[in-house]
């Protein structure tokens, strides 16, 4: 018996090491939205910190930009220029670029109208920070790791967050 995947199929999934703590709140072997994990709250923040991996294949939605202007997007002011950008390697050489920025971040919420990027009605959440990260692979496309909540939270979430990407292999 051949071990060889036909040609047309899906290269395999990413795999990587989460924290402990971190509870998965949504996992698809084929769907955009690959995992989520819940960050539980610190301190005086009210809510928890979401983390979400996606994986758009190799289109154009899977493009850096498309996710990161769209991500950067929703927060007041320009974010796109004023995130702080940063480089690394995964332990399995995966060139990995992040970005983080604070700010207020503004949900869509309700139906979207034909022809609307937004929703008519955003809720405002203010001091909330989004850290994003695109760890590029050869032959599996970009794959995007978000994670955004209240300030202090994704703050305390950094490190592990970062040591997370690391592990991407």
């Amino acid at each position: 018996m051949s071990n060889a995947r036909p040609s047309n199929a899906l290269p395999p999934s990413l795999v990587w090491s989460a924290p402990a703590g971190w509870n998965v709140t949504e996992s698809s072997d084929t769907d955009a939205r690959r995992t989520g994990y819940g960050v539980p709250k610190l301190g005086n923040d009210k809510e928890d910190a979401e983390i979400l991996v996606l994986h758009f294949g190799k289109g154009p939605m899977g493009e850096r930009d498309a996710q990161w202007d769209s991500w950067l997007g929703q927060f007041d002011g320009d974010a796109k220029s004023q995130a702080e950008r940063k480089e690394l390697k995964s332990e399995s050489g995966f060139a990995v670029e992040t970005f983080e920025f604070l700010g207020n971040y503004k949900l869509n919420v309700g139906p979207q109208r034909p022809g609307m990027k937004k929703s008519p009605v955003q809720m405002v959440k203010k001091d909330f920070r989004m850290i994003g990260a695109v760890v590029k692979t050869p032959d599996r496309g970009n794959w995007f790791f978000r994670l955004v909540g209240p300030d202090e939270t994704v703050k305390g979430a950094r490190e592990p967050f970062l040591e997370m990407l690391k592990t991407v292999k």
